[in-house]
C-alpha cells in the first residue's frame, strides 16, 4: 500500500557549523539542493575540473542568516592565499553533499 504524505519523513539539508579561524570564525557548511548537485555535475562534465571546488563553497558556505559567505570569484581569491583552509572547508561539503560516498562509490 502506498505511503500518505504525512507518513513521508520531511527531507534534511544536512548542516554543520565549523570554526574556520581564516575567515575569522564560525561559519555554517550545508550539503548542497539537488539542482546545485546537478549544476556542479554538469561543470565538471564540460571540463571545468577545479572551478567546481569555489561554486561548491559558495553554495555550501553560509551565514548566521543562511546567505553565502562569498561569491565562487571570492572563494578562488580566498583558496589563493589560504590553500589548506579551503580544501579543509571543500572536504567539509563534500561530505555533506554525499559527494565523497559517490566517489568510493566508483572506486
Amino acid at each position: 500500500m502506498a505511503l500518505k504524505k504525512n507518513e513521508i519523513a520531511r527531507p534534511v539539508l544536512p548542516k554543520e557549523a565549523h570554526d574556520i579561524p581564516e575567515l575569522g570564525g564560525e561559519v555554517v557548511v550545508r550539503g548542497l539542493l539537488l539542482s546545485e548537485r546537478l549544476a556542479l555535475f554538469a561543470e565538471a562534465r564540460d571540463g571545468e575540473r577545479f572551478s567546481h571546488i569555489s561554486r561548491l563553497l559558495a553554495c555550501a558556505v553560509i551565514d548566521a542568516d543562511g546567505k553565502p559567505v562569498f561569491t565562487a570569484e571570492e572563494w578562488e581569491q580566498f583558496g589563493s592565499a589560504n590553500f589548506e583552509a579551503a580544501l579543509r572547508i571543500f572536504e567539509i561539503a563534500r561530505r555533506l553533499s554525499g559527494l565523497d560516498t559517490e566517489v568510493r562509490e566508483k572506486n
